[in-house]
Formats: structure tokens, sequence, C-alpha cells
């Protein structure tokens, strides 16, 4: 293997490894996100689901659940209703988007 192979390969190991951190070593992640009926949900790691309208230029707040929790997954179910995945103190549960769109309830 010649030198600049090396790098090339060692500089996109380093990057792999990296880039899931952030300055303070906490793992970074990206929002769930999914699209129901042309709104988009997005869930965030401080326990938030927020709803667009518009593509995603501007967001509002649809659901707090609280800092304690975070949104690891949204996703539709079997029968096209809103499933997030929440997580709290290294366990999780699902709850399921009532038929109103605005009340939770668990799966």
């Amino acid at each position: 293997m010649y030198r600049r192979d090396f790098l090339k390969v060692s500089g996109l190991l380093s990057a792999a490894v990296l880039l899931p951190f952030n300055s303070l070593g906490k793992a970074v992640s990206l929002p769930a996100e999914v699209e129901v009926q042309g709104r988009l949900f997005r869930g965030t790691s401080d326990g938030r689901i927020l709803i667009s309208d518009d593509a995603g230029r501007t967001w509002q707040m649809h659901t707090n659940f609280g800092s304690d929790f975070s949104i690891a997954h949204l996703g539709l179910n079997f029968w096209g209703q809103l499933e997030a995945q929440l997580a709290f103190a290294g366990r999780s549960f699902d709850v399921a988007l009532g038929r109103n769109g605005k009340a939770w309830k668990a799966v």
C-alpha cells in the first residue's frame, strides 16, 4: 500500500470514528423525522415532537414529553398511525398518536 492510499484510508476511518461525537464527547444524533399526510413530524433528543406544514421551513411544538425523555424513533404503523419510541433511563416504550391528532397512548 502506498503512503497516499494509507492516508486516505486512515483519514476515512478517523472520520467514521470521530464524526458521531461532538466537541464534548457526547454522541450526536439526527432527529427522528417522518412525513404523515403532507406534514412533517420531528422528534428531538429533549423529548419534543415538532410539526411542520411547509416542508420543514418552520416548526411548531406538537407535544412535549419532557426533557427526561428522548424521541428515539418516529414511524408509521401498519394502519398508517404515527408511532414514537420514547427512551427514558435506559429503557424505551412506544406510543401512538390518536385519531384526534393530539393525544398519545401507549402501544
